[in-house]
């Protein structure tokens, strides 16, 4: 899988990618000999998926990038350029994929949901409701997919787990 924005940059990472190939017996083969012979790995896909396999791709390419774009958006609240907090979020980017390459996705997962730290994440919830309700919702929204992985980690327990879960369903907003 690849981001083709630009096409040299994708070119250039094509090494290593998988390819999801959807195609009949007689073709799939020299499908397959293809994609490896361009250094890719094929995966052959069920009939009739390829809509969700490509959906599954927007979650870690253009979700990503607007995920990106609301970090940057909050960075531009208190100043920050694009450029700069993209030369700061940018590391954290790899450092997450480079731990979750070495550990697995919820071994790989830190901050205050795996902590199960309620204060912090109080404190998150305040600070973007104060300058941005769709912000927090957008927070509230991923912060619950984090809870599965916290307790697959080990690292909160179920009782936490809920304790964590009523917070983030909470719709009481702060004062301003």
């Amino acid at each position: 899988m690849q981001m083709f924005a630009n096409p040299d940059v994708a070119l250039a990472g094509l090494p290593g990618c998988t390819v999801g190939i959807e195609a009949e017996e007689g073709l799939l083969a020299t499908l397959e000999s293809l994609a490896k012979s361009i250094g890719c790995v094929p995966l052959p896909l069920p009939a009739g998926i390829r809509p969700l396999y490509h959906a599954s791709a927007y979650y870690v390419g253009p979700f990503l990038i607007a995920l990106l774009k609301e970090g940057a958006k909050l960075w531009a609240g208190f100043g920050a350029s694009e450029r700069q907090s993209m030369a700061a979020l940018i590391p954290l980017l790899r450092g997450t994929v480079a731990a979750v390459q070495d550990a697995g996705l919820a071994k790989g997962m830190g901050g205050c949901i795996a902590r199960g730290d309620m204060g912090t994440i109080q404190k998150h919830l305040a600070s973007l409701e104060h300058v941005d309700s769709s912000a927090a919702d957008l927070y509230r929204k991923l912060a619950l997919r984090n809870i599965p992985l916290a307790l697959e980690r080990g690292s909160i327990d179920p009782g936490r787990a809920r304790q964590i879960e009523t917070l983030l369903h909470s719709t009481d907003k702060p004062v301003r």
